[in-house]
């Protein structure tokens, strides 16, 4: 392989690596995870 041509291959894997980096810190998922419906019912207990 030529040296421009690993060049080229090792900054398309830093960048490739780097963009998947950010997306996992700046994924939405890092809040955590809801499971539930979305309406908003609750169960409350009488005391």
């Amino acid at each position: 392989m030529e040296t421009k041509n690993r060049e080229t291959l090792w900054l398309g894997l830093a960048c490739f690596f780097a963009g998947m980096c950010l997306g996992f810190l700046m994924a939405p998922i890092k809040k955590g995870i809801s499971v539930s419906c979305g309406n908003n019912n609750r169960i409350n207990k009488e005391k």
